[in-house]
């Protein structure tokens, strides 16, 4: 196997494969390296991508990409401990081309996502664990980035090395364009698959075909902690999946494990779960730091991508991660042409980045750092308010109206402040990702 390639991506992911499949569709001779067994081997998120930015990418991608369901319905939930209040929308065009959201399988899409890149010339190398970056020596100090070296001590070496690490980012860090990320900007999600038969899926959640469905959970799960819980459709499994921010859960003493079974335990997700099977389990760390965290993310020869990057915008991730690996991957192929990889023409990179409309939604919630340190308890008391207000007001007794609206006043005075209870629900619409 040759060891000198045009450009190197680390990390088979979704935005490592879109750049190498980018770049290798432009002529460049691209090594993509993996540690995992196979891409997708250690990858999780809730469960689905978005039509329209993958098709700016892979054009009726829908055609061929492994996906379970297309979503036609939403619904969010504000629970209390054996109550729910519900918010929803149904649309069935979502069910037809071109789509709007996709339930997939990390595993299935990633290596999809790879093998497209491979198609295109891209050398596609798992098991490979890359340690650190090569430079050149120089007599005042570090040379410029040659290339990288894998933890048997094998190199390679190119002109431009992008990173798709993930939120780890080690050789970002390496690089020194980015520190370590505080607990109070990452949130630990750990998600349960099931297996349940199709039909009883599709009875239980009332879908038809490729229909999908999202179930959203706020309150109840985290109560305490800023965070969410989420169950997503597939042809025969059920993805749940719940976290917060990773500080919080620390400090409160609640471990994943806990969260999770905490979840399962609420009446109405175990009705949803009644019959489902447990096959796989698995935890996922996310950076939620947003605009403040976003590292340099650009050097001589090198460029970051995707979770390194923090290109996550609310509950927009995987999309944002292909569509910055097609802006590192557009950017290279200039560099190549010009055979000038240096800061100068890499900056090409950040400005794409910058003027995108995901960068506008990130800089848009530069402050939800604040939100989150004041407004630790908003989820879990709005969602309790709501469903006390929901008990009384649907409850039937022998009461006139007017005193039922006096008590429910009353009630939801108990629970907190009014002023506390209205700033708490403008703070909420204003930063709450799960809408």
């Amino acid at each position: 196997m040759q060891d000198t390639y045009d450009a190197i991506v680390v990390g088979a992911g979704p935005a490592g494969s879109v750049a190498a499949y980018i770049m290798a569709r432009g002529g460049l001779k691209v090594l993509l390296l993996e540690r995992g067994a196979y891409p997708g081997s250690k990858n999780m998120f809730g469960g689905t991508i978005y039509a329209v930015p993958t098709a700016d990418i892979f054009p009726g991608f829908w055609e061929e990409a492994p996906w379970e369901r297309a979503v036609t319905a939403e619904y969010l939930y504000f629970l209390d401990d054996n109550s729910a209040f519900q918010v929803g929308f149904t649309n069935q065009a979502y069910g037809k081309p071109p789509y709007n959201k996709l339930v997939i399988h990390r595993s299935k899409f990633d290596s999809w996502l790879a093998q497209k890149a491979v198609h295109e010339g891209t050398v596609l190398q798992t098991h490979s664990l890359v340690t650190r970056l090569v430079y050149a020596e120089h007599m005042f100090g570090r040379g410029r980035l040659q290339g990288v070296e894998l933890d048997n001590g094998q190199k390679y070496y190119a002109d431009i090395v992008i990173l798709a690490e993930g939120i780890n980012a080690f050789l970002t860090k390496q690089a020194g364009l980015r520190s370590d990320l505080p607990a109070e900007t990452v949130k630990l999600y750990v998600k349960q698959v099931f297996h349940l038969p199709q039909d009883v899926l599709e009875e239980r959640f009332q879908l038809q075909g490729n229909e999908g469905a999202i179930y959203g959970f706020v309150g109840y799960p985290t109560a305490g902690v800023v965070g969410k819980a989420g169950i997503w459709t597939g042809k025969d499994t059920l993805g749940l999946i719940v976290g917060g921010f990773l500080n919080q859960l620390a400090q409160k003493r609640m471990s994943p494990y806990e969260l999770l079974e905490r979840t399962k335990r609420h009446p109405l997700i175990s009705r949803l779960l009644k019959g489902a099977e447990p096959i796989e389990y698995a935890a996922h760390m996310i950076p939620k730091g947003g605009f403040k965290m976003i590292p340099q993310l650009y050097d001589h020869h090198l460029l970051v991508v995707g979770d390194a990057a923090t290109m996550v915008s609310g509950r927009r991730g995987t999309d944002l991660a292909m569509l910055s690996g097609k802006m590192a991957a557009e950017t290279a192929l200039q560099a190549h042409a010009k055979s000038d990889f240096s800061q100068d023409v890499l900056a090409g990179y950040g400005w794409k980045i910058n003027q995108s409309f995901f960068m506008s939604d990130i800089r848009a919630k530069k402050n939800y750092d604040k939100y989150v340190m004041k407004y630790q308890d908003s989820d879990y008391l709005i969602s309790r308010a709501m469903n006390e207000f929901g008990s009384e007001f649907f409850h039937v007794d022998m009461s006139t109206e007017q005193d039922k609206i006096k008590r429910i006043q009353q009630e939801l005075k108990q629970i907190q402040l009014p002023l506390k209870s209205v700033t708490d629900i403008w703070q909420a619409l204003q930063h709450w990702e799960v809408l």
